[in-house]
């Protein structure tokens, strides 16, 4: 043991009483203070602030940033439409948007598509089929139950319109006369697709894979083609030497004849020809492609491509961040346009056609 344990100064006993009176008198005179508490909210911005600041300084940190600010579409976009980037008029719902940006709503319609040449409109509406100049006003009207995906064929001066009363497959003539069934086979709800010119070749999809290919006015049988899983989406080349079929697994092209010409598997959202050529666009939920090369990539979830007329600019709908991409074709900035539904009325995905 120590010689110093348990040794005690002179009064030291006394100097520690005095210490405790001296700070319980100056803890009995302090002023009480009401603590502020930070809004919850203010705490959880501040942990998510302080979150993406720790993890933007990794690797994986950056690219989780990079996905979040794609997923709400890209920065810097044009708050309102203006001139369009390549020539011609977009049809989406019940608006048309003009090449210099400017805006005219034909009315509260859906299901709509452009007359050859871009001269007319006809849209389904409930329990109608209505034709419509580009300016709004009705040609004629035809009452029809449960009409949907309505689309126009023909030449300047015949032209023809397919559509569907619930699920019979109907044609009528361009002036609302004429009107009668073309299949009485259960058709699924995919918009038919006419070949351009005076032939009246119509392409539409039967249930269980299948295809037709018909003369409507000589009623005769063009070809027909199987074993297709889930046919979504038919088009054809501006020339009318091919035919599109975008499928729940791949992509096939036919030629005139019902050969099939090319085949691709993949998950597609939508695929397109290129005008005056029989070059594909693909466009799976995030990926833009043309002839092998991708053109935009995202990890949003993208919805349609429409090519413009002149083929050099690519209209992608990204319906999450409300927005349309105009992506050119050989090379460029993507031009990205927000406040899509603000803008239109609630419409503009999908977009219904660009025409010249």
């Amino acid at each position: 043991m120590s010689p110093l344990d348990g040794f005690r100064a002179p009064g030291e006993a006394a100097a520690q009483e005095r210490g405790r009176h001296v700070v319980a008198a100056a803890y009995a005179r302090r002023q009480p203070v009401q603590r502020r508490r930070a809004p919850i909210r203010l705490l959880l911005a501040l942990g998510t602030v302080a979150a993406l600041a720790a993890v933007a300084f990794t690797p994986p940190g950056h690219a989780v940033l990079t996905s979040v600010r794609k997923a709400i579409g890209i920065e810097h976009a044009q708050d309102a439409l203006s001139a369009l980037p390549a020539p011609g008029r977009i049809l989406a719902g019940g608006w048309i948007v003009n090449a210099d940006g400017s805006a005219r709503r034909l009315g509260a319609y859906a299901d709509s598509s452009w007359s050859p040449f871009g001269r007319f409109v006809v849209t389904a509406a409930g329990d109608r089929i209505v034709a419509l100049t580009d300016a709004g006003a009705v040609r004629w009207q035809l009452g029809r139950p449960v009409t949907s995906l309505p689309r126009w064929g023909g030449t300047r001066t015949d032209t023809r319109i397919a559509y569907f009363s619930g699920q019979q497959l109907r044609i009528v003539a361009g002036d609302g006369t004429g009107d009668r069934p073309v299949s009485m086979h259960l058709v699924p709800r995919i918009a038919p697709a006419w070949r351009p010119g005076s032939s009246f070749t119509l392409a539409y999809a039967e249930t269980h894979g299948r295809v037709r290919v018909l003369d409507v006015e000589r009623r005769r049988l063009v070809f027909a083609a199987g074993g297709l899983a889930a046919p979504r989406k038919l088009e054809w080349s501006s020339d009318g030497r091919r035919l599109l079929v975008v499928t729940r697994s791949g992509l096939v092209v036919f030629d005139e004849r019902g050969r099939r010409v090319a085949r691709r598997t993949g998950r597609f959202v939508d695929a397109a020809f290129l005008p005056a050529s029989d070059r594909v666009v693909t466009l799976t939920r995030h990926v833009l492609s043309l002839d092998g090369r991708t053109l935009f990539r995202t990890s949003g979830e993208l919805g349609q491509v429409v090519p413009s007329p002149n083929g050099r600019r690519l209209l992608v709908t990204w319906p999450e961040a409300d927005q349309w991409l105009f992506v050119p074709t050989q090379g460029g900035r993507v031009r990205a346009v927000g406040n899509i539904a603000a803008q239109l009325d609630g419409s503009g995905f999908p977009v219904d056609g660009w025409t010249s």
